[in-house]
């Protein structure tokens, strides 16, 4: 016999928490400990599908407008769905990085290097619920790669796993800091063989912090077109695209989804990319970073962390049906 016990959430609504006797059972059932055994026991919330695989890459300073101007950036908006009245957190790059995976800017306002959080995070998160999950870094020599510098244009400041002490202090959860060119092999085979979550950090160059928005473009563009390649984004996947702040602009979302002139990290590009989702879709809905960590929360059935409960998650992409 299974227990369960019916727990409410910061927004008040009932979620059944399985225990973990179940969980085992779906793995020996299965024989994998990947997307399938997890997937078994998820249900959408709040509107928000129970995706098999969530993949998010954040890309670096550059304003909406911006984006959409640049070759490659538009095709990529003209061809899948995004979000118009998306804001980052707060400048610099740091907070933006740790609201979108612990749902709060810590206090941060800098790029530092050894600001540690002692938090929960998704990281613990998704280990908790006995989910996979990993954060491809690209430039990293290694994996658990914890120091705060490092050669090939990487940068710890858009690494934001490394941050938190739960990470830090676990040869296990920091083990799941994986350089990016593992990624590809993954993304080429079985679906079973992506973790649930991927999380991708492109180094200074190909993110655009250090080089021109046509180099980020044609490396997401590149990056795209695997992940909608592989089967893993195919069963049940999505990608979400984001920028961590804007270039000069600091307006930010403000409860309910008004949007304030300052105090926040400005007006950013977000595509959201996912199968059978309309080709051009525009959402208005005013989100932010705490709202992409509260859809991914919302997919994998876990607690909403910090601010991502008092957010609206990206739920209004997923009401508007299938492309024609």
């Amino acid at each position: 016999m299974f227990l369960k016990s019916i727990i409410s959430d910061s927004r008040g609504r009932s979620i059944f928490a399985t225990t973990l006797a179940l969980a085992t059972l779906c793995i020996a059932l299965t024989g994998t400990g990947g997307a399938q055994a997890s997937g078994t026991a998820r249900a959408a919330r709040d509107g928000v599908p129970a995706f098999h695989h969530v993949f998010v890459v954040v890309m670096e300073n550059l304003d909406y407008a911006t984006a959409l101007e640049t070759p490659g950036l538009d095709h990529l908006a003209n061809s899948w769905a995004l979000a118009t009245s998306y804001y980052g957190a707060s400048h610099p790059s740091l907070p933006n990085y740790l609201a979108l995976t612990g749902g709060s800017t810590f206090g941060v306002t800098s790029d530092c290097v050894t600001c540690y959080v002692d938090a929960a995070n998704l990281f613990s998160q998704l280990s908790s619920a006995h989910l996979s999950f990993d954060a491809y870094l690209e430039g990293v020599p290694g994996a658990c790669y914890l120091a705060p510098w490092g050669g090939n244009d990487y940068a710890s400041k858009h690494n934001p796993f490394r941050y938190y002490d739960d990470v830090r202090a676990s040869p296990r959860l920091c083990s799941h800091l994986r350089p990016y060119g593992e990624l590809a092999p993954l993304l080429r085979g079985s679906s079973a063989s992506v973790p649930d979550y991927v999380w991708v950090t492109p180094n200074l160059c190909d993110d655009g912090h250090d080089c021109p928005p046509s180099t980020a473009a044609a490396w997401l563009s590149k990056f795209v077109s695997e992940v909608t390649a592989s089967a893993a984004w195919k069963d049940h996947g999505v990608l979400f695209v984001t920028w961590d702040e804007s270039d000069g602009d600091d307006s930010a979302v403000v409860a309910p989804g008004r949007i304030a002139a300052s105090g926040g990290g400005g007006h950013v590009m977000t595509l959201v990319i996912a199968p059978g989702l309309r080709r051009g879709l525009r959402v208005g809905v005013a989100y932010n970073h705490y709202s992409l960590l509260a859809t991914v929360e919302d997919a994998f059935g876990l607690t909403l962390l910090q601010k991502a409960q008092d957010t609206t998650a990206m739920s209004a992409f997923f009401k508007t049906g299938p492309s024609s």
